[in-house]
Order: structure tokens, then sequence, then C-alpha cells
């Protein structure tokens, strides 16, 4: 294996145990992964850069080696919980995405939901109806357009004193047919988990 490979595959690991046993953001593991590199090597090696499809990928092999059975079951009970909300959002184009849908998902990890609209108030106004309380919060750069607002709640679920972190992404219905996190399953995946977003009846059809 050229050297270069075997680097991005050992450093693709490397920041995949960072996130997945510390749970740190990705930015941070990848800067902290790409820092030490540089401080063993001197420099960075052209090609030893992983993408973040092979982290992503590093991060559910992870998973699978070390828990598995403890992290699908983490992953039922989020994708469940994620269910619950798309479907009291029947009438709003909405759908799961991220680390929950993706399989890399940990127990900190927010819940994401894209919500596709161009009537922003609207949607607020159907959190409120809901009796959720919400926040602005920052989005994270991806390769999707920034949204036009992101808003986050803490919701609790129901006869249960725990709460997920929810993340509402409100995007205009312009980028309803962008998807640039459906990506081929690797071997960690089914084909669902792969396609970037993921709707009520279609999550409702895998999890039951």
């Amino acid at each position: 294996m050229p050297d270069a490979q075997r680097l991005r595959i050992e450093t693709a690991q490397r920041i995949a145990a960072d996130i997945a046993e510390n749970f740190s953001d990705w930015a941070s593991a990848r800067a902290r992964a790409l820092d030490e590199l540089k401080s063993e090597l001197g420099l960075i090696p052209a090609g030893a850069v992983p993408s973040s499809s092979e982290i992503e990928s590093a991060v559910r092999a992870h998973y699978d080696l070390f828990s598995h059975a403890e992290h699908a079951e983490l992953l039922k009970e989020k994708r469940l919980f994620a269910l619950s909300l798309l479907q009291a959002f029947e009438n709003v184009d909405i759908f799961l995405t991220g680390a929950v849908l993706n399989g890399c998902a940990h127990a900190d990890s927010i819940i994401v939901l894209d919500v596709f609209t161009d009537d922003v108030k609207a949607f607020e106004a159907a959190l409120i109806d809901h009796g959720i309380d919400f926040e602005p919060v920052e989005s994270p750069h991806s390769a999707m357009p920034d949204p036009l607002e992101s808003l986050g709640a803490l919701i609790y679920k129901r006869g249960s004193p725990t709460a997920e972190a929810v993340r509402f992404d409100l995007r205009p219905c312009s980028d309803r047919n962008r998807n640039p996190f459906r990506r081929k399953p690797d071997a960690y995946q089914q084909p669902w988990e792969a396609q970037g977003r993921i709707s009520a009846q279609q999550l409702r059809q895998v999890l039951f």
C-alpha cells in the first residue's frame, strides 16, 4: 500500500476514534489529527488527508468494531425520536439528515432536520403551536448552501426526563433538489442510510 494511502487510512481512523470516543466535533477532531500528523512528520504528504466520506466510513467502522450492539440501539432510539418529529410536522416538507441518518451519531449528536420552506415565520409558528421552545443557532458550514435560518431546540421525549438536541435547518424550496450528502453506501450502511436525507414515510418503512 502506498505510504500516502496508508497515512490517509490511519488518519481517518485517528479522527474517527476521537469523534466516537470523545464526542468531539468533526472539525476539531480533523484539525487535531492533522496537527499531530504534521508534528510527527514535519509536513503532511500529498494524498494523506482523508475525505469527509472516508472519515464517516471510519467512524462507522469504529462503532462496528468496538460497540456494535450499543451503537445500533443508540441509532434506533434517535431515529425513532426523529420519526416522531417528522410525523408531528406531516404537512411540512421536512427530512432527517446528518449523522443520525448516516450512522455516525454518538450519544450527544444533534438530530438534524432539513425543512424546505420559503416562509420561515410560518414554520416558527408551527414550532410554537407544538409547544417547542427554540432559538436561532449557527449551522456548521457544509456542502449545502447556508440555510435561511437554523433553529435549535431541546425537546423532551414523551414520558421521559431525557431530551434530545434538535436543529431545524430551514432551507429555501429552490434547494430541495440539492443533495450533496447522497453517497454510495459503505460496508456498514444500508442503502437508505446513505441517501442524504429521508422523509417520515421512508423512515417509518425501514424502522418497522
